[in-house]
């Protein structure tokens, strides 16, 4: 039996929707880095390579991004809810099944379904937070969900790695995987707050089909608006995917701190983001100024980000300046969001997020190539070089794609 639908727009409606798009969203994020947190096992275990085993995430994550624009289409179409619980519910139970399947091939056929699946979340997620969360919270609620897929990514390691230790590699995988299947079971008995327009009988929705061929569909995403924003996706991650991804060499490689230190800074970079996720969403809320909180934040980022490898600072104020990068950065993420949803139409909010996040999975393939080329041929400092001019790139098409949604 579903639970009965609450009054929309209340604190406590809120805060019930919030908490279950969350509760998805961080399988989503958890089932992304269990199988790197079982590499060791898999390849004592089952004698696979790492270029085998890379390339399972490898086609998880194509899947995804691939996957995200027809799926967020599909979204606008049907409804979120049954999307977003088969989607949980199919991500645990494709970890069921590494536990289970006994070949390499097997897990692939896996990873594609998982990967597949894991693309409705995005589309589905901001399709009913901005939906069904009264406008007055939805920039913490974007916050909270960005939060919930940074601790799915914290958790991962530290819930799999025991199990496989204790249990064994094939149960850790089911132990994991049913986590998924709860999910999905809570989210069954909660279906009716998930409701959004297009989830409603037809003679019961508000006129989305009377949108002009212009804003929906195909036509919708060929705008100058939609690509500024998958532009500006792809810059933004690629500025941060740096930071991320090549902060250890590049430090470890232009100073003299210790690499424990450095592993620190990272951490520090990394822990901020989450608090600054929750301020960001509480600043927008507040003040109601997006564009000022991401225009100040990107350009003190871009500055500090250049000093890193302009300067060599003593490793206690290197930490400070990671740690202060990485809370001002985690402000953007829901400042991000709101521009998707200014910019989509009444009803078109998972064809555009889909669209403008496969962005995200672009700009992080291409990230560890060219940021890699840097380290092996250039100078290492033009890892921070590099993401600074990034950043201001990212403010550039996010300036324009404002402009561009103060016109719809």
């Amino acid at each position: 039996m579903t639970a009965p639908a609450a009054t929309a727009g209340s604190l406590r409606q809120d805060a019930r929707v919030i908490g279950l798009v969350t509760s998805a969203h961080f399988c989503s994020h958890f089932y992304q880095l269990v199988l790197p947190s079982l590499f060791v096992f898999m390849a004592d275990n089952y004698g696979y390579s790492y270029t085998q085993l890379g390339l399972l995430v490898g086609v998880f994550s194509i899947m995804s991004a691939v996957a995200q624009t027809p799926l967020g289409m599909m979204v606008d179409k049907i409804g979120a809810r049954w999307p977003l619980i088969l989607a949980t519910g199919t991500l645990g139970a494709t970890f069921v099944g590494y536990g289970m399947v006994g070949s390499y091939e097997g897990m692939m056929v896996l990873a594609v379904i998982g990967g597949t699946a894991n693309a409705v979340f995005h589309p589905a997620d901001f399709s009913i937070l901005a939906a069904r969360v009264d406008e007055k919270r939805v920039g913490r609620a974007f916050s909270f969900h960005a939060i919930s897929g940074n601790i799915g990514w914290a958790l991962a390691p530290i819930i799999m790695i025991p199990l496989a230790k204790f249990f064994g590699l094939e149960m850790a995988f089911i132990i994991g995987g049913c986590i998924g299947l709860a999910v999905a079971a809570v989210l069954i008995t909660q279906v009716n707050h998930l409701e959004t327009d297009a989830d409603k009988p037809k003679t019961e929705r508000k006129a989305v089909d009377d949108l002009p061929p212009e804003k929906k569909g195909l036509r919708l995403l060929l705008s100058r608006a939609a690509l500024l924003l998958l532009g500006f996706q792809i810059i933004n991650s690629m500025a941060f995917g740096g930071i991320r991804n090549f902060t250890i060499p590049a430090l470890d490689a232009i100073t003299s701190i210790d690499p424990a230190l450095i592993a620190i800074a990272l951490t520090s970079y990394l822990i901020g983001s989450s608090f600054g996720n929750l301020a960001g969403g509480f600043a927008a809320d507040r003040y109601g100024k997006p564009q000022v909180i991401f225009t100040v934040n990107i350009l003190i980022i871009a500055a500090l980000t250049a000093l890193i490898g302009l300067i060599e600072m003593p490793a206690i104020l290197t930490i400070g300046v990671f740690a202060t990068a990485g809370t001002l950065n985690g402000m953007l993420l829901p400042v991000r969001d709101l521009l998707v949803r200014a910019v989509a139409p009444k009803g078109q909010m998972g064809t555009l997020y889909g669209f403008t996040s496969s962005g995200l999975s672009l700009g992080n393939a291409v990230t560890p190539v060219v940021f890699g080329w840097v380290m092996d041929n250039g100078d290492p400092r033009w890892i921070f070089y590099a993401s600074a001019i990034l950043m201001l790139l990212a403010l550039a098409t996010y300036t324009e794609a404002r402009v561009e949604a103060t016109k719809n």
